[in-house]
């Protein structure tokens, strides 16, 4: 087996076409794709490619709408509402930012919130599409009961994963994603 290195345009391209192939919208392949690319140039294997079949698994059992197109609400409020149409949360998150970034500058403070959908990825990659935006923010989301309580031995609680960061004014932003419980999902099934 040799090794091979691929740049980042070029594993994007093939994820894009793995996406699209399993029949993705051009949209929401390029949604996923952004984060899968993300995880494994980030050397986070748990949220790299290895992360592929689990979202064609998701597909092909019908738990996503492949070419659901997201839903932007928005008011004179700070809060916009992202309608996932059933889809990925990716694609979602990616129409909503940028009216989130707005909504941050009109109001001071803004929240967004994204429904209908499935998530499975690292929020890294969101906090880092906001800071690079100039906001701070915040990112989480719940997960399925798969963690004991102290003391318990059956799975109450989810990973429930939280992540932060803001930009500085020389250097990369300050990011930091982490699940609430002692070890996230996903390193525990890629160990598996």
């Amino acid at each position: 087996m040799t090794d091979t290195t691929l740049s980042h345009d070029a594993l994007n391209g093939i994820v894009m076409q793995i996406f699209q192939g399993a029949g993705l919208s051009p949209q929401n392949a390029a949604a996923l794709a952004r984060v899968i690319v993300a995880g494994e140039g980030d050397a986070c294997k748990s949220h790299g490619i290895y992360r592929i079949e689990g979202c064609l698994r998701t597909i092909k059992a019908g738990k996503v709408v492949p070419d659901a197109v997201p839903q932007v609400h928005q008011d004179d409020s700070a809060i916009v509402r992202v309608n996932a149409g059933g889809g990925f949360s990716n694609a979602a998150f990616d129409a909503g930012a940028p009216v989130l970034a707005e909504r941050c500058r009109t109001t001071g403070i803004a929240a967004m919130v994204i429904n209908d959908c499935t998530h499975f990825a690292a929020l890294w990659p969101e906090i880092e599409t906001l800071t690079d935006m100039g906001l701070a923010a915040m990112a989480m989301c719940p997960s399925y009961a798969s963690v004991a309580p102290s003391g318990g031995t059956d799975p109450l609680m989810g990973t429930n994963p939280f992540a932060f960061g803001w930009p500085r004014a020389e250097g990369n932003p300050y990011v930091f994603d982490f699940a609430t419980s002692v070890a996230a999902r996903g390193e525990i099934e890629l160990h598996r």
